[in-house]
Formats: structure tokens, C-alpha cells, sequence
């Protein structure tokens, strides 16, 4: 963005030490000398990665105080083992140390005036909240088979790897045989998630404003990822039940998810949302939770992320099916859809999607 390269998360999926299924190794994450990381939440599969790139470049990470805990705990350990030779990391925390989701909107003026970024609390997804009857869920899978859910029976697409993956991309040599560059993920930070807000300006010309969150949580029934403290079995967080839940917590006047789908709804209409399409509650609600934050922000494009962790790799057009079958569940207009720009891996790992502020009606590549 106006010249400078953000990376929102940095894992990649079975990082090899040659280009296998990902064609792309470490070393090209550190190649693209990113001024900033951005980190959603502080799970492996999001987090892993960013100490040692930010080593290696100098990038700064944002994240939650709770994440930037284990970012320090990341770099520590790469320098013990050598993997470095610069010890420090700065990661800057943006919210409040246990805040609510939703409690503030955080501002980030590195880039500004070019760049406004701000950032908020949301919800992590989960599978221990309210099952929704009147959802579609997306079937379980096992075995390579689909399993009946609870309300709806035989409910297609499954969360199903194409047979022939294994074969088209076989598995390399893993970065991890020669490099321990991620460290647990145990603590308050996991499942900790920031919704990010980007509105890029330019002189005569109206702004250009896209969202990224890297999780989708249950803002109709208030409900996250259980964060509980493995010492006490009792949430990190104030207010938030141990399934995760928030009953009977408000923040400014409402529920602790309509307050969040308040901060969406003055966001959009937006011109990009890039958000997760997967939901650790899949077999619950399907794809309910991703149309309630599309609902409330609104973009004319739609790119998923998390296609490959949780969604099996090579099951993306299944959640594809799956999105579209919620979409017309929930009676959305087909008028009112984003323009839908699909990511299949591993097609679409280095596939450019470049949005020119001259025209940010289309998209161009």
C-alpha cells in the first residue's frame, strides 16, 4: 500500500525447505522486507513465523499485548538457537491488557497521512457456543467420508481433502527438521483477535478502505474460543464464560457481539473484506458467522483467508459451495453479494490481486 509491504500474519502452510504445496519458502517472506507485521491472533497457524521475519528485516509487529508475550518468548528462543543475530523484536501492543471485545478502537498513525489503520477487538471462532437450528452446517468429515449432523442430516460440502492432493503436491522436507522457529502457543494470547481496519488516502480521489480479520467468531450469541487458563480452568479474560461464551457482559449499552456488529456496521459499505471463511463452528452454525460479518461490513469484494488450516488443504472450492449455500440461507439478495474473489490453493498462492485507488470499482491483475 503507497509503496509499503505489510504482511497480515505471517504462517504458511507445511513451509518446506524447498517450494512443495507452498511455492515459496522462508526465505522469500524475509526477501519481501516488510516494514510491518500485522498479527490477527497468536495461534500457531497465524503467529509462527513473525518473530523470526521481524528478526531478520526489522519489521514491527502489532498485535494484542497478550500475543506481543509470546512474539518476545519467539525471539528469545530463536536467538538462544542461532537462528538470529539480532535478539530484539518490537511488537507494539494495541489494546488494552484484558480488554472487551469491542471495549476501544485502537489508531496506528505510522503511515499516516497516506495510511489510516485502526484496529478493535473482536471474537475468535469456536465450536463451544450456541448450536444455531437454523443454520446450515457444513458436515463433518472422517475417513474421507461425510458424517450426519445433528439437524440438518447429509449437509454437503464436507470439510473433505480431494484424494488426489497427496499425490499432485507430496509431502517435502518440513522447515521444522532444520529450524525451530515457532514455540508454543499456551497463555492468555491464542485466540486473543484483532478485526483491522485499512483506509488508504490519496490527494482528489476518495479513499480506499478494506478490513482483514483472520477469524470469524459468534457475534449473535456473544461467543469466542473458550481462553481458559490451564492452572485454573477460569477465562483469561473478564466476563467471558468457560465455553467461551459472554452472558450478561454489555459494553456500551449492548451485548459484547452487537457492539462489535455496531463497529462493523458504521465501517461499511467497504471495498474489500478479507476475511476467514472457516469457523472452528462449522458443524454448528456452516457458514452462518462469515455471512453476519459480511452482512454488517458490507464489501464489494470478498477474498477468504484460512483456507488451508482447519479447512483441510485442497477442500477450498467445498467451502466455496458451502459460503454460497449460506448466503442463500440466510436470504441474502444475490443482488447484494460481493464480487466474490476466491482463493484456491495452491493455485492462488502468488496470484497478484491489485485494487488501483484510480478505479476501485474493479479489480485488476
Amino acid at each position: 500500500m503507497k509503496g509499503h509491504v505489510l504482511l497480515l500474519d505471517t504462517f504458511v502452510t507445511r513451509l518446506e525447505v524447498q517450494p512443495g504445496r507452498t511455492p515459496l519458502v522462508i526465505q522469500d517472506l524475509v526477501d519481501l522486507d516488510p516494514d510491518y507485521i500485522f498479527i490477527g491472533h497468536g495461534h500457531f497457524d497465524h503467529a509462527d513465523n513473525a518473530a523470526y521475519i521481524a528478526q531478520q528485516t526489522g519489521a514491527v509487529i502489532f498485535a494484542s499485548p497478550e500475543t506481543c508475550d509470546n512474539m518476545a518468548i519467539d525471539a528469545l528462543n530463536n536467538f538462544n538457537n542461532h537462528y538470529t543475530s539480532v535478539k530484539t523484536v518490537t511488537c507494539r501492543p494495541l489494546t488494552s491488557r484484558g480488554s472487551l471485545p469491542g471495549a476501544e478502537i485502537v489508531s496506528i498513525h505510522d503511515l499516516e497521512p497516506e495510511l489510516n489503520i485502526t484496529a478493535f477487538k473482536h471474537l475468535h471462532s469456536t465450536n463451544t457456543g450456541i448450536t444455531d437450528p437454523d443454520a446450515v452446517p457444513i458436515a463433518a468429515s472422517s475417513a474421507g467420508t461425510c458424517l450426519p449432523t445433528p439437524t440438518k442430516g447429509n449437509t454437503f460440502p464436507c470439510n473433505l481433502q480431494d484424494p488426489r492432493d497427496p499425490q499432485l503436491f507430496p509431502a517435502g522436507t518440513p522447515l521444522s527438521s532444520v529450524m525451530q522457529i515457532g514455540t508454543s502457543r499456551t497463555g492468555a494470547g491464542g485466540p486473543i483477535s484483532l478485526f483491522y481496519v485499512f483506509t488508504v488516502k490519496s490527494p482528489g480521489r476518495d479513499p480506499f478502505r478494506f478490513v482483514w480479520h483472520n477469524t470469524t467468531g459468534d457475534i449473535v450469541d456473544s461467543c469466542a474460543l473458550p481462553n481458559n487458563n490451564p492452572a485454573t480452568g477460569l477465562p483469561f479474560e473478564p466476563g467471558q464464560a468457560a465455553n467461551g461464551c459472554f452472558p450478561g457482559v454489555t459494553v456500551n449499552g449492548k451485548t459484547v457481539g452487537a457492539n462489535l456488529a455496531s463497529i462493523m456496521d458504521k465501517l461499511g459499505p467497504v471495498h474489500v473484506e478479507l476475511g476467514s471463511v472457516v469457523s472452528l463452528g462449522f458443524n454448528q452454525n456452516g457458514e452462518r458467522d462469515i455471512v453476519t460479518y459480511l452482512q454488517h461490513v458490507r464489501p464489494r469484494f470478498f477474498i477468504p483467508n484460512h483456507v488451508t488450516a482447519v479447512a483441510v488443504e485442497g477442500s477450498s472450492l467445498e467451502w466455496k459451495v458451502g459460503f454460497i449455500d449460506a448466503l442463500k440461507a440466510a436470504n441474502v439478495p444475490q443482488d447484494s453479494w460481493p464480487q466474490i474473489l476466491w482463493i484456491v490453493d495452491p493455485n492462488d498462492y502468488l496470484r497478484p490481486i491489485v485494487f488501483d485507488l484510480d478505479n476501485p470499482d474493479r479489480d485488476h491483475f
